[in-house]
């Protein structure tokens, strides 16, 4: 039986993406509820060439969707996810509020779907944040076939990780300053357009800060720990999507040659290896790609144990909005056991 599903945040930047990749790919449903926080909106949202109209969520009953998306910002989750679990309702959160939590499920479909009984247990899962997604994704061809020792990873990441204040933070900011007024940064600590932010968030014991180490935990969670240690560090960059990780690995043993790493990544289901010689650029390659593109693939010689490379996503729709329609097919096809 097609189940129903209520989301929240229908028309936010990933809720639309989310919408878009419904229309995509072959999840059935039996019913959709879009939500929202304003009563007497009279609006619709169309999937599959049919209506479903928009309902406030102070009104609305949980009980009537067995899966409900939470595509808003924290504090509005925090008011309505209670609620919904109480109804009976397995909620998707991708709100980033239990982001970090140890006690709260967190599952990457291509990787640890078996999780998927304590989601349904609990009635609550989120997916990882698409940084965390973009990294385990561009390992997981090397652990299963090598082994992983060490993993040293720098992420220049798009101001969209942040949301809808990312993107137009950066479009006011450059607006204004191209015509020799000053930024806005608000909340951000410092201005974003033509800019680089060394660190993003604040800074915790360990020298990482808060995102770095939900990163580092989310990972670990996905692929178990690397025994030669993990260091990730996260830089902020002036665009607007689309996420680039430099990464250095020690295997636990030897890659051959780097045709060998190569076919690894084009045979993998979720990485594409680009032309080495083409000039990848977020813009350009990640933005609306499926997959997860590896370039600047390096081995000092061959037999080495140690090969760098960089990895393209776009975090936006690769990394939150196919990553929750994936989880809804997961919960589908679990409950229908």
């Amino acid at each position: 039986m097609a189940l129903s599903i209520a989301m929240y945040g229908y028309d936010t930047d990933i809720g639309k993406l989310i919408i878009e990749t419904l229309e995509e790919q072959d999840l059935e449903f039996a019913d959709f509820f879009p939500l929202s926080p304003l009563n007497g909106e009279y609006d619709a949202v169309q999937i599959k060439r049919r209506n479903y109209f928009v309902e406030p969520i102070n009104q609305f009953d949980f009980s009537r969707a067995d899966i409900a998306l939470f595509i808003a910002t924290q504090d509005e989750s925090s008011m309505w996810i209670k609620k919904a679990q109480e109804s009976g309702c397995i909620v998707i959160d991708n709100s980033h509020l239990f982001s970090g939590d140890g006690h709260t499920v967190t599952i990457a479909p291509e990787l640890n779907e078996y999780d998927i009984k304590d989601a349904v247990a609990s009635r609550l899962v989120i997916p990882p944040l698409a940084p965390s997604l973009q990294l385990a994704l561009s390992l997981q061809p090397l652990d299963d076939e090598y082994g992983i020792e060490r993993v040293s990873a720098v992420f220049l990441e798009s101001v969209s990780e942040h949301g809808r204040l990312g993107t137009e933070t950066l479009a006011r900011e450059t607006t204004l300053l191209l015509n020799g007024m000053s930024g806005e940064h608000e909340g951000f600590p410092a201005q974003i357009a033509f800019n680089l932010h060394t660190q993003i968030g604040e800074l915790e014991e360990n020298g990482n800060t808060h995102h770095e180490n939900v990163i580092k935990d989310e990972v670990s969670k996905l692929m178990g720990r690397f025994d030669g240690g993990f260091d990730v560090t996260c830089i902020q960059v002036p665009v607007f999507y689309g996420h680039t990780l430099a990464l250095t690995v020690d295997l636990k043993r030897p890659a051959r040659d780097i045709a060998e790493v190569e076919n690894l990544f084009n045979e993998s289901e979720h990485t594409s290896y680009a032309d080495k010689y083409e000039v990848m650029t977020p813009v350009t390659h990640s933005v609306s790609s499926r997959d997860v593109i590896i370039t600047r693939l390096r081995q000092a010689k061959p037999m080495s144990k140690t090969v760098s490379f960089v990895s393209l996503m776009d975090n936006s729709r690769r990394g939150e909005a196919i990553t929750c329609v994936k989880l809804a097919k997961l919960l589908s096809k679990y409950l229908k056991k």
